[in-house]
């Protein structure tokens, strides 16, 4: 019997085919079945551990394409309390196809080394450009940049602020459209891993903190705009000529522990030749900065109460009034120069210029500790 339903199988024009087609089919969708929940399970252990595990897994599995296998490289979470103070705080990258990927990175904001805390130094460190690794950002997807008060464990000097980054990229390397806004629960839930690992305190990040970067601005195309730390300075203080600052830039730097600014003004009525530009610099120092300040100026702040009048013939008579106040609540020492052709224009204008630079500021219990001329 078995024989001869064989032979009718066997002795059919068309079946013995059409199984085979079956057959194969049947291999070939068990052989993707196969390799499809292998890859999903790869792809599960990869969002699982990338960046300490801190990815909102569901929001990047909705990001990423489903029929690609993921590859996590630069994988490193260096956020704990015992941290080594690190150019990255975190970092991961997921990649699939020939180009496609998501990044993520968290880096610390820091500060310029000081050379010293003399307007010039503020000016050069202020300057010094960023490391690529510092503005990786400005090209990315979104990002945030995140306070930590209590200051990230690990640097030689406060760190109070470190940013998060994402990006992106289809298959072809273009950007995904709409990327953004997805990317916004990736780049918050990251900040508040680094906040939470390095005790950081404060408010937590909100989605609605993370957004696109701006535009990049270059400084060298910024030859009229005037830096925030220059800004409470009007021409008319020193009899300067209408909307009248020198052909050089003003200088400005605005810190965590010091702000710093220097221009020139050209003079609207010059009382000889030598009369045509005064110069102000103005800066203010606070936090840890405070006792270098007093050091680094200790000849001046002593000369303070035995002030000579300048000697009369110089070409150039500069005067630095001091004071002592508090500013948005920090205590703050502040100095500002004013230079002239004329000793008696500084000595008339020193003390309204200073008050100008305090009130900008909204300092309080203002102490003028005295002048110096230069």
């Amino acid at each position: 019997m078995v024989a001869a339903a064989w032979g009718r199988f066997t002795g059919h024009r068309w079946l013995p085919k059409a199984a085979v087609v079956v057959l194969a089919a049947a291999l070939v969708a068990g052989f993707l079945l196969v390799r499809s929940e292998r890859r999903d399970a790869h792809n599960a252990e990869v969002l699982d551990t990338a960046c300490g595990g801190v990815l909102p897994e569901e929001t990047v599995r909705g990001l990423l394409p489903g029929d690609e296998t993921w590859e996590l490289h630069g994988d490193l979470d260096l956020t704990g309390p015992s941290g080594p103070g690190p150019r990255t705080l975190l970092r991961c990258s997921l990649n699939w196809g020939a180009s496609g990927g998501l990044e993520l990175a968290a880096v610390p904001v820091l500060d310029v080394p000081l050379s010293g805390v003399r307007p010039t130094d503020l000016l050069s460190a202020g300057a010094a450009k960023e490391p690529d690794w510092a503005t990786a950002y400005r090209t990315a997807t979104t990002q945030v940049t995140a306070g930590c008060p209590a200051g990230l464990p690990g640097y030689p000097h406060r760190v109070t602020r470190f940013r998060v980054h994402a990006s992106l990229d289809d298959a072809d390397g273009s950007e995904v459209p709409g990327a953004a806004r997805e990317l916004g629960a990736v780049v918050t839930a990251a900040a508040n891993h680094v906040r939470d690992r390095g005790g950081c305190g404060g408010p937590a990040v909100e989605p609605a903190d993370v957004r696109p970067p701006g535009p990049v601005e270059d400084p060298e195309e910024e030859s009229g705009e005037v830096p925030p730390s220059c800004r409470w300075f009007r021409p008319a203080m020193l009899d300067g000529r209408a909307g009248g600052r020198d052909d050089g830039r003003p200088g400005g730097v605005t810190g965590d522990d010091a702000d710093v600014c220097s221009l020139r003004v050209p003079r609207a009525k010059p009382a000889n030749r030598r009369d045509h530009v005064a110069q102000v610099v103005s800066v203010s120092w606070r936090g840890p900065l405070l006792p270098e300040a007093r050091t680094a100026y200790g000849a001046e702040l002593a000369a303070l109460s035995r002030a000579p009048e300048p000697e009369r013939g110089e070409e150039a008579y500069t005067l630095a009034v001091w004071a002592e106040s508090s500013c948005s609540g920090a205590r703050t020492l502040s100095r500002v120069t004013v230079g002239t052709a004329s000793s008696a224009l500084a000595a008339d204008r020193a003390d309204r210029i200073l008050d100008a630079y305090l009130a900008s500021s909204d300092c309080r219990a203002v102490k003028v500790l005295g002048k110096v001329w230069k």
